[in-house]
């Protein structure tokens, strides 16, 4: 099992913030992994959210047909 980070009670950077008519987003980079956190509110007071799959190279290259 993995062991935890105590957390350091520091603040951690500020999101990207984008506008799109009436809807807000906020984008996080996600400490420690290759994600990021999209949050977006629109103008109905619904939230949406979403870690978008991040492109993998794969980790050799051969193909299938070799």
């Amino acid at each position: 099992m993995a062991t935890r980070k105590a957390l350091d009670r520091r603040p951690g950077p500020l999101p990207d913030i984008h506008t799109d008519g009436d809807s807000v987003s906020f984008t996080f980079d996600l400490a420690d992994l290759d994600a990021r956190l999209i949050v977006r509110c629109d103008g109905h007071g619904e939230v949406y959210i979403r870690i978008p799959e991040t492109e993998h190279q794969p980790p050799y290259p051969f193909t299938a047909g070799d």
